[in-house]
């Protein structure tokens, strides 16, 4: 097979996303040896479309994922948090790759071993100065735990799911009229009137709210106050912008991680050789903080690695090509249901605020329906609330005037013209709008290129439904027969 490839200088090369295989290789790239190693009776962890995934198979694939992860977040560990995140997306991964291969196999989907041999040939993972290199192949193979039969088999499932969806992808097609409805819908432009019925109103500090009001919320409603889990760092930074010279920086790297890994507990010696500041942060959260640093997805994970939180120093971490750091947590602060005394204050707020909400949605509702009944507000009303209609004509529906959700409301009523509507902004103040007249608009006056992008919208849109529609209707079915 090595050598048909070798000796193959053209050949139809399949359009197929070189990403997803990568993805795929990565995850199951150990399926090959696991079946010849392990044919005993390991735990299974999942079954679907007729195959199973044992839990030694799980464990290696996931170890993969885990290490790439690592990789490009820069750390040693990673958090809890993510951690479930990753084995949920390997296990999620694995189902939906057998449900699709199994479907495509079913349909007679087939590969000639021409276009296998032509898409080895051309991927970047295995070439060397431009060309295919079977000895980069198999290093690759021996590095990701593959036999030549199952990385072989895992690249024809690969191939074929892709096939499936380019057959599906690849019908979607869009009609005249089609084009021509949604260009109209698309530069559609309305009339409306509106009044804007503010929450200000009510004064917060007029409603009343007890201390055994707030305490029942707050027992209620513990889940809502409790305190992330939190560090603070400290952290050693090295910076090319200041020493002006690549090669002093790569050198005073060098000695950053060798100073860091040999005082594990202290960031004192490294940061007196380089004669460096040690600098702190604030406390933050696994969500990061209020600065770019601990915003840094690569500091979080660091931050909150288990390795961190034990009392060590990190890692060299490279934020970018220029800068390099070591943290090491000064306070951690476990999760933690903060006291009644340290939220009484906010509590009362926001139950004052959420009664100033409701007494004014409560005002816009009668207003909406006097107003459906009657087609006007009494002249007291009006004249108590000063209840005065803003006009606005040829609106078009991308504007953010007088507001995006007004405007967002406006075109969400039936094209019917004196449709009354009325709802809550999120700032608490209440609207009212009534739509007056509808300009539909003319796809004729408008140049062929931009009807041409509309339809290639249309197109991949459709074409992304149907194929979405395909595979949940698969994964529906595979969990409903599993």
């Amino acid at each position: 097979m090595l050598q048909s490839i070798r000796d193959r200088t053209h050949g139809w090369l399949t359009s197929v996303v070189i990403g997803l295989l990568i993805i795929m290789f990565a995850l199951w790239g150990v399926h090959g040896y696991l079946e010849l190693q392990n044919e005993g009776g390991d735990k299974v962890v999942a079954k679907v479309a007729g195959q199973k995934l044992s839990q030694r198979e799980f464990d290696v694939a996931y170890q993969r994922v885990y290490q790439q992860a690592k990789a490009q977040l820069g750390t040693e560990s990673l958090n809890k948090e993510l951690v479930k995140q990753l084995k949920k997306q390997t296990l999620e991964q694995w189902m939906l790759t057998q449900v699709l291969a199994h479907a495509a196999a079913e349909d007679r989907y087939r590969l000639s071993p021409s276009s296998i041999d032509s898409v080895l040939l051309h991927m970047p993972l295995f070439q060397s100065a431009g060309r295919f290199s079977s000895a980069r192949f198999y290093a690759v193979l021996d590095a990701m735990g593959y036999t030549e039969l199952g990385f072989l088999s895992d690249l024809k499932k690969t191939l074929l799911i892709n096939q499936v969806q380019q057959g599906l992808t690849g019908t979607a097609f869009v009609l005249p009229s089609e084009v021509s409805q949604a260009m109209a819908l698309i530069h559609q432009k309305r009339d409306f009137a509106y009044i804007v019925i503010p929450s200000s109103q009510f004064s917060a500090e007029q409603l009343p709210i007890s201390e055994a009001q707030a305490l029942a919320y707050y027992q209620k409603n513990t889940n809502h106050f409790v305190q992330p889990e939190q560090v603070s760092i400290d952290y050693i930074k090295l910076s090319l912008a200041a020493l002006k010279d690549d090669k002093t920086f790569v050198e005073r790297r060098d000695k950053l991680a060798n100073l860091s890994y040999t005082h594990p507990d202290s960031l004192q010696q490294a940061a007196q050789a380089l004669n460096l500041p040690i600098q702190s942060t604030p406390l933050f959260g696994q969500k990061g903080g209020n600065d770019v640093l601990t915003k840094n997805p690569k500091i979080i994970a660091a931050a909150f690695s288990q390795d961190s939180l034990q009392g060590n120093n990190s890692p060299v971490i490279d934020l970018d090509a220029d800068t390099a750091i070591v943290l090491r947590v000064k306070q951690h602060k476990a999760s933690a249901i903060q006291a009644f005394s340290a939220v009484k204050t906010h509590i009362i707020d926001m139950l004052r605020k959420q009664q100033v909400i409701e007494k004014n949605y409560t005002l816009g509702q009668g207003l909406l329906k006097e107003l459906k009944e009657k087609g006007s507000f009494s002249d007291s009303e009006k004249n108590k609330r000063d209840l005065h209609w803003q006009l606005l004509n040829q609106v078009e529906r991308n504007t953010d005037k007088p507001s995006a959700e007004i405007v967002k409301a406006v075109f969400n009523l039936p094209a019917t013209k004196n449709e009354i509507a009325g709802f809550a902004l999120a700032n608490g103040d209440y609207v009212l709008i009534k739509l007056l007249g509808v300009h539909e608009g003319d796809s004729q006056q408008y140049p062929s290129s931009q009807k041409n992008m509309a339809t290639q919208a249309l197109e991949r849109e459709f074409a992304r439904r149907d194929y979405d529609l395909y595979v949940q209707g698969l994964m529906q079915k595979a969990h409903s027969v599993s």
